[in-house]
């Protein structure tokens, strides 16, 4: 048996029903509701996502990094002039399963940059 859509539920009980690859019967392992393959109408599920623009994000960001209170120092060359300390924040811009995004700041002369873990 094989799952052709997330969509695929017993009207009965609403478990997640497997549809057949050979037999043209389909049967819920939850209730015991059974139906021709021919008869059963599967339901479609459609979601939206609303992105907020663009520009959001880098605004926040922008204002975090000029709030000096709330920052941490670590020694780092800033790769423009040499000096060696810069502010540091996270992000986890990657999907979860991937390092996150170092961003650094120069203290000196808040030149910006980024490595990815």
């Amino acid at each position: 048996m094989n799952l052709d859509s997330a969509a695929d539920f017993c009207p009965q009980c609403h478990f997640m029903l497997e549809l057949p690859e050979v037999m043209d019967i389909i049967e819920c392992n939850r209730c015991g509701y059974k139906c021709s393959i021919t008869d059963y109408q599967p339901k479609y599920i459609i979601s939206t996502i609303k992105m907020e623009p663009k520009s959001w994000l880098s605004n926040q960001q922008d204002s975090k990094l000029s709030d000096q209170s709330h920052r941490a120092v670590i020694q780092q060359a800033c790769p423009k002039c040499s000096h060696e300390e810069a502010y540091f924040s996270t992000a986890q811009l990657r999907s979860a399963d991937e390092g996150s995004t170092v961003f650094y700041e120069c203290v000196k002369c808040q030149f910006r940059y980024q490595l990815n873990n």
